[in-house]
């Protein structure tokens, strides 16, 4: 490390540092629903933190009914297809954009599968502000890079400015994380690790207060069904604000919501509906017998 990211880190002792919460997000039903939960969850959070959905363009090859046509101006849109091959050129314009109109010291780059616990969140930054220059929950990808999970890690305005600098080297047609990850490897920067808890249940009141974690991915299949997401980032919201026994009882509801939903032919409406709201169609068998053109 150079004297002159020695100062910049020693220089961010002693204020508090510019954080901005990236959000990926596409146009489809679940993403929507996940970033207006996040929306309004976390608007209470907009005055300490810069908090920013992105979206590319609509993908008019795929089925999925646009949700985001009508609230545009509510996210971050960049001129890119918003299909799933183009989620690292869709993350490298963000990067770009964001690094030319906002003024940040850090982003925190995550997606529309997870909860940030802003409290901890802020007590994180202030305890390891020498190690989140490029950070986030490290694992080996398949393509053999070690680099920080695309569900939530950090990167310095120093470390952005190399990315958005070295366009040539940033491979998109990798996962957004592995490109991020290799291409600053060329730097010889490489991942700090960052813990953040996984759920694929509702968890204890309990294991919340007494944790540390400030990002939770409530990702949840296959163990149920991903429309139950947008529940327990509110159910971990309230937990969050510590009020034991409204968290309680929403605990034992939401487990009796989780397990009601995988009883099977629950979980069979509840993919139909799914389905419905998602590609505007429903089927029976192969057959299509009613589809809607309206984008929502």
């Amino acid at each position: 490390m150079d004297s002159k990211i020695v100062l910049s880190t020693s220089n961010l002792k002693n204020k508090k540092p510019k954080v901005l919460v990236l959000i990926l997000c596409s146009r489809n039903y679940l993403s929507y629903i996940s970033s207006k939960t996040q929306k309004k969850l976390w608007d209470k959070y907009s005055s300490k933190y810069q908090i920013q959905h992105f979206i590319g363009n609509p993908y008019l090859a795929e089925r999925e009914v646009d949700y985001v046509l009508n609230n545009q101006s509510q996210y971050l849109h960049l001129d890119v297809s918003d299909n799933y091959q183009n989620i690292a050129k869709k993350t490298f314009l963000a990067l770009e954009f964001i690094n030319l109109n906002y003024d940040f010291d850090y982003i925190f780059r995550t997606n529309t599968s997870s909860f940030i616990d802003f409290r901890k969140f802020e007590k994180y930054i202030s305890d390891n502000i020498e190690n989140i220059d490029y950070s986030g929950s490290t694992l080996k990808a398949s393509e053999g890079d070690t680099i920080a999970s695309g569900a939530g890690f950090f990167l310095s305005k120093k470390n952005v400015e190399i990315i958005v600098n070295n366009k040539k080297e940033f491979n998109a047609s990798l996962p957004d994380d592995v490109a991020i990850a290799r291409l600053l490897s060329q730097f010889n920067i490489v991942p700090n690790d960052l813990r953040r808890k996984d759920l694929k249940a509702v968890p204890s009141p309990g294991s919340v207060f007494n944790s540390d974690h400030f990002h939770y991915r409530c990702r949840l299949d296959p163990q149920y069904h991903r429309i139950l997401e947008p529940l327990l980032m509110r159910y971990l919201d309230r937990v969050s604000k510590n009020t034991r026994f409204l968290s309680f009882i929403n605990y034992y509801f939401l487990k009796l919501i989780f397990n009601f939903s995988n009883i099977q032919v629950i979980y069979k409406i509840i993919q139909k509906y799914y389905s419905f709201k998602f590609y505007g169609e429903i089927n029976i068998g192969k057959k299509t017998i009613f589809s809607i053109q309206k984008k929502a």
